[in-house]
């Protein structure tokens, strides 16, 4: 990295009111274990292993590229890719978010969490995409892979943009992507792309790739807010007053996306859960949530369907419009898709 650019990213991170001491913090201080390892957690360590993977192939989308063929007929069009990656559709303008086409959340190419499902489309396959937006940079979210791939053209219909937190580029930059097409965001801070504005909001997360950088980049959620449609994407994150706020301020929010897989008890302050995701969304008064982060990698404690199996039985209960789409699936403003998918997978009705 060229020493002025160096520089300039030090003093943008250095003038963050969340950088202190050489590192970021979160509005409200959480610990990554609020419980220690408790005699269940062990348990769940050590014998949760086969319940964590599904029993058979995941339901994927075979068409989604044919129906992705034709402009939304409402404007507001949202398809889950696997984990947080997903392709929004908003008043004329095609976003990324956290796009992972590698095989493994992990460093290593031979070893950690390898996925669940293929892809539902390959990456040439995505047509236009004006801006990538990357939350922060764990290796589920920031697959050095697909970024690659990305920086030599994988994606001919990529605009180049790139939407990330503060201190992020220099990874990219480090993968191949041009300094001048990222833009790095502080919480509160927007970019105009077309007519959408896309907000960084606050999270309640910590960040790093190794033993050694902890939390030295920051993390974010990110509004899209255009003429006629609103989408929040929260990135990873814990419960935090901020989402009132968040909805309050920029919404109201047509279809907000939360991480709802890799959660346990002790990590309830930096994860929302399928619980903390559903008190979330009420709390914003969105019209639909979307569930994400869930059901493609081995990250958590609990059986790989659970999360949404609990978030199913809570939309149930509340009456609330929650989509469920299969791997792939393409859904609209006003679509319902309230299906429990992942009991066909383990052969339950």
């Amino acid at each position: 990295m060229p020493l002025r650019q160096a520089e300039q990213r030090l003093k943008r991170l250095q003038n963050s009111p969340r950088f202190r001491d050489g590192h970021f913090h979160n509005t409200h201080a959480v610990s990554m274990m609020q419980n220690p390892m408790t005699l269940g957690m062990t348990a769940d360590f050590a014998f949760g292993g086969a319940k964590r993977r599904p029993p058979q192939a995941l339901p994927v989308i075979a068409d989604t590229r044919l129906r992705l063929a034709s402009p939304p007929r409402t404007g507001l069009r949202v398809t889950w890719l696997s984990h947080s990656t997903v392709l929004i559709e908003l008043d004329g303008m095609r976003f990324l978010t956290d796009p992972v086409w590698g095989n493994r959340a992990s460093p290593l190419s031979f070893a950690g969490p390898a996925r669940f499902h293929p892809m539902p489309l390959a990456i040439n396959e995505l047509g236009r995409i004006d801006a990538i937006v990357l939350s922060h940079d764990h290796y589920d979210h920031l697959c050095a892979e697909t970024w690659r791939r990305l920086a030599n053209g994988a994606c001919p219909g990529w605009s180049g943009q790139v939407v990330t937190a503060l201190g992020v580029g220099a990874h990219l930059e480090a993968l191949g992507i041009a300094p001048a097409n990222i833009t790095e965001l502080d919480w509160g801070e927007g970019l105009r792309v077309g007519e959408v504005d896309l907000i960084a909001t606050p999270a309640q997360h910590f960040s790093g790739r190794g033993v050694t950088d902890r939390n030295r980049t920051q993390w974010m959620g990110v509004a899209f807010v255009g003429p006629q449609h609103r989408v929040f994407f929260s990135g990873d994150t814990g419960p935090t007053a901020e989402h009132v706020d968040i909805g309050a301020s920029l919404g109201p929010f047509d279809v907000v996306l939360f991480e709802i897989g890799a959660w346990h008890a002790a990590w309830g302050g930096i994860h929302l859960g399928p619980t903390g995701a559903f008190e979330t969304f009420a709390k914003m008064r969105a019209r639909t949530l979307l569930p994400v982060h869930w059901s493609t990698f081995d990250l958590g404690l609990h059986p790989w369907e659970q999360p949404g199996e609990d978030l199913y039985q809570l939309a149930q209960a509340n009456g609330a419009d929650v989509w469920f789409p299969r791997i792939g699936e393409p859904l609209e403003a006003g679509d319902r898709a309230l299906t429990p998918w992942w009991r066909d997978v383990l052969g339950k009705k």
